[in-house]
């Protein structure tokens, strides 16, 4: 993981906005991630609870500073332009991006992630393609963290 301004230059990732839990949120997709993440700031809103992982585990944040995350908010819906995924968001103590979405995710979404045009085509069996162009950019407007 990285911080913002090295993640957002890497070709390996695409930042978006993505609606997790009908609140729109700044999304770092990373390829290198198979894992899913979430701030807690974000995860104040979802209106869950989260369980404890049977088993926490020390790992880097994207600024590169070692924590433990113990809790992970299960059955998330995540929202890419009207259709509907799941998602277990891991908590995780961040500011740089409000969800970090990894491989697995993408591999859930029948994904092909294109990093030079930062774009992204979900392609769901029997049904119209969903597509989502990412971008470098900090986001503008109101966010939650």
């Amino acid at each position: 993981m990285r911080g913002r301004q090295t993640a957002e230059a890497s070709p390996e990732v695409v930042t978006s906005i993505l609606t997790v839990q009908s609140h729109d949120v700044y999304a770092l997709i990373d390829l290198s991630s198979t894992l899913y993440y979430v701030t807690s700031f974000v995860a104040m809103e979802f209106g869950i609870e989260p369980d404890q992982l049977h088993k926490p585990f020390s790992m880097y944040t994207p600024v590169g500073e070692s924590t433990t995350v113990a809790r992970v908010y299960r059955g998330c819906i995540v929202t890419v332009r009207d259709r509907n995924t799941t998602a277990d968001l891991i908590e995780l103590g961040m500011v740089d991006f409000d969800v970090i979405m990894g491989i697995d995710w993408l591999y859930s979404c029948f994904a092909k992630l294109d990093c030079r045009s930062r774009a992204m085509r979900l392609e769901f069996p029997n049904e119209p393609v969903v597509e989502c162009k990412g971008d470098n950019v900090v986001p503008k407007g109101r966010f939650i963290s």
